[in-house]
């Protein structure tokens, strides 16, 4: 069966409409299998800021926590995978993956 002119016309705009579905799907699924609690990221927003306090301002500390939280929610997959990492990291390897990012 021929593919009639009007019909080509069409195709760029299907082949469009295809990569943009396909593009949306890859993207909602970035973030399937994490599961980590609301109460997880605000006791690390809570206990980061603590810990930092007096030494960058209270804007500065809020920024810094978010984006080493940011690291750890890509990095890892739920609350308990991260704890465990976390509570085995060497201080030098702490400092690579969740200090030096935010501070630069």
């Amino acid at each position: 069966m021929p593919v009639e002119p009007n019909n080509l016309s069409k195709m760029p705009q299907l082949y469009t409409l295809v990569l943009i579905s396909l593009s949306l799907m890859v993207c909602s699924c970035e973030n399937s299998g994490k599961d980590f609690s609301e109460q997880f990221k605000t006791d690390w927003l809570s206990s980061c800021q603590k810990q930092i306090r007096g030494n960058m301002d209270r804007a500065t500390a809020k920024q810094y926590c978010q984006c080493s939280l940011d690291i750890i929610l890509e990095r890892y997959n739920n609350d308990a995978q991260a704890k465990e990492a976390i509570a085995a990291m060497p201080v030098s390897k702490m400092q690579k993956v969740l200090v030096m990012p935010c501070i630069q």
